[in-house]
This record gives C-alpha cells, sequence and structure tokens, in this order.
C-alpha cells in the first residue's frame, strides 16, 4: 500500500543512492569523528585549521557531513584538497553509531543532538571555530557535550558568568590555549616585510550580534593610517569574514567604501579570500588588478604581522594570542551586549580618533588567563596536546 511515509523513505533513500553513494567511509577504521551540518560553502576551510596546525590526525579523523545542495560540491572539493576523508548522510537514519569513540563539534546544530542520542557510548567533545567575547558563543546547547576546549581560565569564566556552567562544572573544560583557536594565522610571524592585519568581522547571524565597524570606512582608514604611519609600514593584509553581507547587504557597498579608504593610503594592499568565499565576487570585480589576491591567510609567512586590527571576534583572539599588537575597533553609536570581556588588546572608539594618544597608543599587556594549559601542556607539540586530551577524556 502506498502511504505518505513509504513516499516519503522512498524518496530519501532515492536521494542518498544518488547524491551519497560511493561517498560513505568505512566508519569502524576510525577512532575520531567530526560531525559538521552547514549549508555554509567554506565550511572545510572552517574545519580544517586544526588539522593544518598538526591537532587532528588527518588519517584517524573521519569528517561526518550531511548533505546539502547549497554546499556538499564544495565540502566534497575541499576533503579531497586538504586530504581529508568524508562520510555523506543524508538524514538522521544515516547517523553513524560507534561505541568508545570520540566525537568533535565545531559548529551548533539541532543534529548534534541527534548524533549524541546515537552515540551513547561514546565520548562528545565541543571544540567550536574560534573564541570570542560574543553572546553567540554561549548558548546552553553546549551542555550536553562531555567536555568543551578552551584556551584558557577567562574562557571557562565567560561561561560561568553567562550562567551557562556553573564551577562545580568546571571538570568538563580542558584549557589547551591556542589550541582551540582553530587559527587561521601564518605558522610562523618572522617574515622580512612588516604588515599591519585588519580583519574587521562580518554583521553576525542576528542584528544585537553585530560587532562590525566596516560601515565606518573613512575612519578605518584614518585609523590604520595613523597606526602604519607610526610604525613605518607600507603593507595591509584585509581578511574580512567569508559571510560579511550575506546577511546585511548593505554591508558589502560599506565593506567596498572601507576597501576604497585603504587604497587611497597608497599601500601595497593584499586581499586574502578563497574565491568561492561570499566576499571574493564582490571584492574582485571592484578592485580587480588594485589588490594582491592571496587565497590563505597561514600561508602568508613572507610577512611579519606587527599590529592586528578586528572587533569583538574570534579573529581578536588569534591575533592577541600570536603576541602581536591588538586593537579591537567599536562604534560608540551602536550598543554593544553585556559580555565578559576577555581580549587584552585596546578599545578604539572609531568615532573619537582625535583623542588617541601616539605616545601610549602601542602600550599593551595580556591579561592572565588569555591562554592557559592543562598542567604543563604548554610545551608540548600539537599533536602531542591531542594525545593528551584524548588521555584527559577517557581517563
Amino acid at each position: 500500500m502506498l502511504t505518505k511515509a513509504n513516499i516519503k523513505t522512498f524518496l530519501r533513500d532515492l536521494r542518498k543512492n544518488i547524491f551519497c553513494k560511493g561517498k560513505e567511509a568505512d566508519i569502524f577504521k576510525y577512532k575520531y569523528f567530526i560531525f559538521i551540518n552547514s549549508k555554509v560553502t567554506n565550511i572545510i576551510d572552517q574545519v580544517y585549521p586544526p588539522f593544518q596546525k598538526g591537532f587532528f590526525p588527518k588519517d584517524e579523523v573521519l569528517i561526518v557531513y550531511k548533505h546539502h545542495f547549497e554546499s556538499v560540491k564544495y565540502i566534497r572539493r575541499d576533503l579531497e584538497k586538504y586530504g581529508l576523508v568524508g562520510h555523506c548522510i543524508i538524514n538522521l537514519r544515516d547517523i553513524p553509531s560507534v561505541e568508545n569513540k570520540i566525537w568533535f563539534y565545531t559548529h551548533n546544530s539541532m543534529y548534534n543532538f541527534s548524533v549524541i542520542n546515537k552515540n551513547l557510548y561514546s565520548k562528545h567533545v565541543w571544540i567550536g571555530h574560534g573564541d570570542s567575547e560574543k553572546i553567540a558563543y554561549y548558548k546552553k546547547m553546549i551542555r550536553v557535550f562531555d567536555y568543551i576546549l578552551v584556551t584558557g581560565d577567562l574562557a571557562i569564566e565567560r561561561f560561568i558568568k553567562h550562567k551557562i556552567f556553573r564551577k562545580e562544572d568546571s571538570y568538563k573544560f580542558i584549557k589547551i590555549g591556542k589550541g582551540a583557536l582553530c587559527s587561521v594565522m601564518p605558522n610562523t610571524n618572522k617574515g622580512t616585510e612588516k604588515a599591519i592585519l585588519f580583519t574587521s568581522t562580518w554583521e553576525g547571524a542576528m542584528e544585537e550580534e553585530n560587532y562590525s565597524t566596516l560601515h565606518l570606512h573613512n575612519q578605518n582608514a584614518e585609523f590604520i593610517k595613523k597606526i602604519s604611519t607610526l610604525l613605518n609600514i607600507e603593507n595591509i593584509v584585509i581578511k574580512l569574514h567569508p559571510n560579511t553581507g550575506i546577511r546585511d547587504s548593505k554591508l558589502i557597498e560599506q565593506t567596498l567604501k572601507t576597501i576604497e579608504a585603504l587604497v587611497a593610503l597608497d599601500k601595497n594592499i593584499v586581499f586574502v579570500a578563497e574565491k568561492t568565499d561570499w566576499v571574493y565576487s564582490w571584492v574582485y570585480n571592484r578592485f580587480k588588478e588594485k589588490l594582491e589576491y592571496r587565497d590563505k591567510l597561514y600561508d602568508l609567512d613572507e610577512y611579519n604581522f606587527e599590529v592586528g586590527v578586528s572587533n569583538i571576534s574570534a579573529m581578536a583572539s588569534m591575533i592577541e594570542a600570536e603576541g602581536m599588537k591588538t586593537f579591537v575597533l567599536y562604534d560608540s553609536k551602536i550598543t554593544v551586549q553585556n559580555r565578559v570581556e576577555s581580549v587584552s588588546g585596546k578599545k578604539i572608539d572609531l568615532r573619537n580618533l582625535d583623542i588617541l594618544d601616539d605616545k601610549t597608543l602601542f602600550e599593551q599587556k595580556q591579561r592572565d588567563g588569555v591562554i592557559n594549559y592543562e598542567k604543563n601542556w604548554e610545551k608540548l607539540s600539537q599533536k602531542e596536546m591531542f594525545k593528551e586530551v584524548e588521555k584527559f577524556i577517557n581517563q
């Protein structure tokens, strides 16, 4: 008898055979799993940094990804590009069920709950894709994980002050310092070319999470001009969030005006983005050969980034962790959510640049607890630290 349920099952199986057949792996060969459920086309770029830094072992990690028409071809392309192994699923029925393994999660998704429910005899660990003061990072759903990898004591403090966890839950946190940043920064910052890194954030998924200052294009350029003059720097590297302008299209033109103002400074401008990034197409169409284009920030080893400029974002944390002079730009006309601050970089109100004191502008000191490690892990390589994390989880 033909029923609605039968039709639904048939269509699901048909879709699986068409789109996932041959894209499935032998799940029992793997000790570790990363689950992603995203329509974002560059999602593997966001997941890759821990592999690139040596934290995750490529040959032992299986990336389980849910099929979405919007992103699947890019996921498969990037898995092959980076030498990673993926396993395609269509819906909840396809989620692998394994025992005594470790699942890692980089993004919030309602599917995370289903993965956990089908793998009750495995451990589930949140690593995220960066460390940030943004309120969006502090969701109650993170409580479902067995462990949370964090940068240090201040990250734990934020979770407690936001009432996501109590002090009694501190055993859930594993401090791995820079390893929790999923950093896209260069492996070394010892190049011969001095540079300023400009990494203004996007508009966020909701308006109340919008910390971007790209709408203040003249002020952005004025501040960059000031610090480049004081430090005698001729190179400006721009790395924007790949989804800039995707929620609020007005930010596209605002971003282009900011870049125009930076180009007018007559410096060498390097724009970092994948060709598949949302921002790349409209930036390239406007500026063409006026900019130099590179696809990976972590490949820019020829530069010595003396200064990093960002907003409240994961990039600000990455910049500070590298020991760079860090400036966090904000617009005093925008009410910022009440949050626990942790980045030590100097806060710069772009509406009041005239009050800046050149003599004290670069006086900065990293707060205690921004970067901490368990025991003496700070001396370990990323590969060694991963093994210690595994021991911690399985103890």
